[in-house]
């Protein structure tokens, strides 16, 4: 029945719906195409992206444990000399900003509404962000409060009024200083904690080859950094045990 239908269609008819057939086809060909194309630029701008962030973070996961162990070492002995009724020479204490790099970081959050980064992985980063601002602001009040130090004469008198109102204004300032010292301890491990639960989530993403491979381009940063020998082999067997650090270094070196 619809063969004989389609026989007693006049022959223009069937000339113009083959014609609007292979416009169809030319047009979806023409959307699937550029579909391709789109979702392989965004696969390539996302793991440009991925690697980009995994180096930055893994410098912060790696690093700031050690800043944070000695500036919980140093709030410790500040307060000792505190309990002592004493002030320790905390006016040479100063940060210049910017003390970290997140240029990467930042750039990440840009990436909002965009089909890179999905919220999940763009809340952690956030998070994250705002945690290092939280450190910088301590930092920045430390950097204020050492600059507060008020110095005492040599010559003046200790039992004077002026001396006591100097090391009564001194004492208020290191009480201080030390408070956002604490802060500045805890913001440091926040970070590092934060870094590397989005390593965690980046290396899964990039998957276990191109993770190794950014791995070692970053042990070949650490090596060209001329630092000792023996600090970079302790940090990356501590932060990357899933490899041996020889072969890691051999390939580093290869690059």
């Amino acid at each position: 029945m619809f063969l004989r239908k389609l026989h007693n269609i006049p022959d223009k008819v069937k000339w113009l719906s083959l014609e609007l057939l292979v416009v169809f086809i030319g047009v979806y060909l023409a959307f699937v195409f550029q579909s391709y194309s789109e979702q392989q630029a965004i696969d390539k701008e996302r793991e440009k992206v991925f690697v980009s962030l995994k180096k930055e973070l893994d410098q912060l996961r790696m690093e700031l444990p050690r800043f944070a162990d000695f500036q919980e070492g140093k709030v410790q002995e500040w307060d000792s000399i505190a309990d002592g009724g004493k002030v320790a020479p905390f006016y040479g204490w100063r940060y210049i900003e910017p003390q970290y790099n997140f240029r990467v970081i930042e750039y990440a959050i840009d990436l909002e509404g965009i089909d890179i980064i999905d919220f999940d992985l763009y809340e952690s980063i956030l998070e994250l962000y705002s945690t290092i601002k939280k450190l910088e602001h301590a930092e920045r009040l430390m950097t204020e409060y050492a600059g507060r130090y008020k110095n005492i004469p040599t010559g003046i008198d200790k039992s004077s009024d002026m001396a006591k109102v100097l090391e009564a204004e001194n004492r208020l300032m290191f009480f201080k200083f030390r408070v956002f010292a604490g802060d500045r301890t805890g913001n440091l491990r926040r970070v590092a904690e934060l870094a590397q639960d989005i390593v965690d989530i980046i290396n899964e993403k990039l998957g276990p080859a191109k993770t190794r491979e950014v791995d070692i381009t970053l042990l070949k940063l650490y090596l060209e950094a001329d630092l000792p020998e023996n600090f970079v082999k302790e940090s990356f067997e501590q932060y990357f045990p899933q490899y041996s650090y020889e072969e890691m270094k051999k390939e580093a070196i290869a690059q």
